[in-house]
C-alpha cells in the first residue's frame, strides 16, 4: 500500500522532468536561433514600417481616416509570418517547392478566371474598378498575386538549383519548364487584367536564368524578341492616338469645344462601340485604360490635355515632390493629399512616396533610398556568403523583386516611368501586399540564420561549380 502512494509521484516527476528538458531544449534553440539571427535587417524593415505608418497618416485627408491603424495590423501580422518563416530552414521551402507553387497558382485561378470571361461576380469575388484582383472576406480582402509571386520565385529558384544550366541547345528542355512556370502565373495575374504585378515575373525570372549560368546568346536572342515586342506595343499605341485625336476633331467639329478628357470618353460606355480602340485593335493583350496610361506618359498632352485624367495623380505627385524642398514642409504639413489634390486611395498607397518627399524633402528622401539599398545590399550579400545554390537563386531574386518595386514606384512618382500599380516594400497601405514584403525578408532570414548552422555541421560540400542537390522533385 505504501509503495503504491510513492508510484504516483514518481511518475509525476518523471513526467516535470521531461517537460522540463523539452523546455529547455526549446528555449535553447530558440536563444540559438537569436544569436545566430541577422539584426541588421530587421531593423531597417521596422524602421521602413514605422515611417510607412506616419506617412499613411499624414496622407489622410482633413476627415478621419483609419488606414494608418490597419496597417499597424498588418504590420504586426507580418512580424509573426517573418519569425515563422524565417524560423524554418530554407531547405524545407526548396522541398515542397512543388506544393507551395501550386498553392500560390491555385489561389490566382478562379480570379483569372473571372477575370478573363468578365463574370459578374460574387459575394466574395467582385471587379472593382474593371479589375478582379482580390478575395472579399468579410470587412478584409486578399489579392492572391502578392503571394503567387512568392511561391513563383521559390519555385524556380528550386528548379533551376537542381539542375545547371549551360548551353542554350542542353538547357533547352529545363528553360521550357521555366518558362512555364513563369508564364502561368504571369499569364493569370495579366488577365487579371494587372499588368504591373504581371510584368514583376520578367525581370526575377531573368535574374534567376543569368544567375544559373545560362549562355549569353539567349538573352541576346531575348533583346531581340523583346525590341520586337515593343516595337508592336509602339505601333498599336501610334494607332490607338491616331483614334483619340479622330474623336477630339470630331467632337470640335460637332460641339465647337474639345473634349476635357478624351481617352477617358472614347471608352465610356456611351461611346465604347463607335469610339472604342480595343475591339479593333490587333494587340488584343492590352486594354484602352492600359493604352491610356501608357500614352499618358509619352504624350500626355493628347490623351489628358486639361490634365485632369491619367495623368492627374502623376501631375499631383510631381508637385508634391516638387514642394518638399530640401529639408520637406515637415511631420504632417503637406497639402497635396490633404486638400485632395493627391486622392487619398492613391496618396496612401502608389504615390505615397511624393508624400514623403513633400513632408521630408530631398534629404528624406535620400535617406530612403540609402535604407532601401542597405537592405537590397544585405539580401544579396546574405545570398552571396550561402552554401546552396536555391539559397543564393531565392535571396537574388528576392532582391530584384523589392528592386523593381522601387524603380517602377518611385519612378512613377517623380514621373520617369508610366503608372502601373506596383506598390512601395513595407511603405504602402495593403495588408497582403505588407505580408508578402515580411514573408520574402523571412525567407532571406532563414537563408542568413540556417546558413550558419550548415557551416557549423559540415551538412553540404562545397564545390567550385557550386551546390546541387536532388530533394526538390523536378
Amino acid at each position: 500500500m505504501r509503495a503504491d502512494k510513492f508510484t504516483l509521484p514518481q511518475n509525476v516527476n518523471r513526467a516535470a522532468s521531461f517537460d522540463r528538458s523539452r523546455l529547455a531544449s526549446a528555449f535553447e534553440a530558440g536563444w540559438s536561433f537569436l544569436c545566430r539571427a541577422d539584426k541588421v535587417a530587421p531593423l531597417i524593415i521596422l524602421a521602413l514600417s514605422a515611417l510607412g505608418v506616419v506617412g499613411i497618416y499624414a496622407s489622410g485627408s482633413f476627415g478621419e481616416s483609419d488606414e494608418w491603424f490597419k496597417q499597424i495590423i498588418y504590420i504586426g501580422i507580418g512580424c509573426v509570418a517573418y519569425l515563422c518563416v524565417s524560423a524554418i530552414d530554407f531547405r524545407f521551402y526548396k522541398r515542397f517547392a512543388n506544393w507551395i507553387y501550386l498553392l500560390g497558382c491555385a489561389l490566382l485561378l478562379p480570379i483569372a478566371v473571372f477575370g478573363f470571361f468578365k463574370i459578374g461576380g460574387v459575394d466574395f469575388i467582385h471587379a472593382v474598378n474593371g479589375a478582379y484582383r482580390w478575395y472579399f472576406i468579410g470587412s478584409t480582402s486578399l489579392q492572391p498575386s502578392e503571394f503567387a509571386k512568392v511561391s513563383t520565385l521559390i519555385f524556380l529558384a528550386a528548379m533551376l538549383s537542381v539542375k545547371p544550366l549551360g548551353g542554350f541547345r542542353e538547357s533547352f528542355p529545363q528553360l521550357w519548364r521555366v518558362a512555364l512556370a513563369a508564364g502561368i502565373p504571369f499569364v493569370m495575374v495579366f488577365v487579371e487584367p494587372d499588368l504591373g504585378s504581371s510584368l514583376v515575373y520578367v525581370p526575377v525570372a531573368f535574374a534567376l536564368l543569368f544567375l544559373a549560368n545560362l549562355t549569353p546568346k539567349f538573352f541576346l536572342t531575348l533583346g531581340i524578341a523583346g525590341t520586337l515586342l515593343f516595337s508592336i506595343v509602339a505601333v498599336d499605341l501610334y494607332f490607338y492616338r491616331a483614334r483619340v485625336v479622330d474623336y477630339i476633331e470630331a467632337k470640335v467639329e460637332a460641339t465647337g469645344r474639345t473634349p476635357q478628357n478624351p481617352a477617358a470618353e472614347i471608352r465610356s460606355r456611351e461611346n465604347r462601340e463607335v469610339w472604342g480602340y480595343e475591339k479593333d485593335s490587333y494587340f488584343f493583350l492590352l486594354k484602352d485604360y492600359q493604352r491610356e496610361r501608357l500614352l499618358s506618359f509619352v504624350d500626355p498632352e493628347t490623351i489628358d490635355p486639361n490634365g485632369i485624367g491619367s495623368s492627374w495623380n502623376v501631375r499631383q505627385s510631381l508637385i508634391s515632390v516638387g514642394k518638399g524642398g530640401l529639408t520637406g514642409e515637415g511631420f504632417n504639413r503637406g497639402t497635396q493629399a490633404k486638400l485632395g489634390y493627391l486622392p487619398e486611395l492613391a496618396a496612401h498607397n502608389d504615390f505615397l512616396f511624393s508624400v514623403i518627399a513633400e513632408e521630408y524633402g530631398f534629404a528624406g528622401c535620400v535617406m530612403l533610398l540609402a535604407a532601401y539599398g542597405a537592405l537590397l545590399f544585405r539580401t544579396v550579400a546574405i545570398g552571396l556568403r550561402s552554401r546552396d545554390t536555391f539559397g543564393i537563386l531565392l535571396t537574388t531574386g528576392i532582391a530584384v523583386m523589392m528592386a523593381v518595386h522601387l524603380l517602377i514606384n518611385i519612378g512613377m512618382n517623380i514621373g520617369i516611368m508610366p503608372v502601373t500599380g506596383l506598390s512601395l516594400p513595407f511603405l504602402s497601405y495593403g495588408g497582403s501586399f505588407v505580408l508578402s514584403c515580411f514573408i520574402v525578408f523571412g525567407l532571406v532570414q532563414s537563408v542568413h540564420s540556417h546558413t550558419q548552422v550548415s557551416e557549423n555541421e559540415d551538412v553540404f560540400e562545397e564545390t567550385k561549380t557550386g551546390m546541387q542537390r536532388t530533394e526538390f522533385p523536378a
